[in-house]
């Protein structure tokens, strides 16, 4: 199977290291979704090293996606039943969004006009970037 994550394209990369990417997915307003570079299939094949750095990472993204768009709710999942390639979703959630409660893989209920600001989204962005390295 062709990974597609091995094999990105079109991705709005946020910053990358030599361990992983953070991206910007179009999908919602502020998802985020940090990937490893290397095809890794499980969590628990990760060091202990590398798994304290996805986590303490998402962490930090969390809360600066909670400082900047306000959301009601940070959905944080890591499945790749689809794609067998480690991935972290941060994925904002608004009430009344177009899967809540739901799941956003699931089917839409409603549609839904997004209180996110495009600067709120580059002030994201920023914030993002400035964790790299550290």
């Amino acid at each position: 199977m062709l990974c597609p994550l091995c094999n990105p394209q079109n991705e709005n990369i946020i910053f990358q290291n030599d361990f992983l990417r953070v991206i910007l997915v179009d999908e919602i307003p502020g998802y985020i979704r940090i990937i490893t570079q290397k095809h890794i299939k499980e969590f628990s094949d990760l060091s202990d090293g590398e798994a304290c750095e996805i986590m303490l990472l998402a962490k930090k993204i969390e809360k600066i996606l909670i400082n900047t768009l306000h959301p009601d709710k940070v959905n944080i999942a890591m499945l790749a039943n689809l794609v067998p390639h480690l991935h972290i979703h941060i994925i904002p959630r608004f009430k009344n969004d177009p899967w809540w409660p739901g799941a956003t893989f699931c089917e839409k209920q409603r549609e839904f006009d997004y209180p996110v600001t495009q600067s709120q989204i580059q002030n994201l962005i920023n914030s993002i970037k400035e964790l790299n390295g550290k």
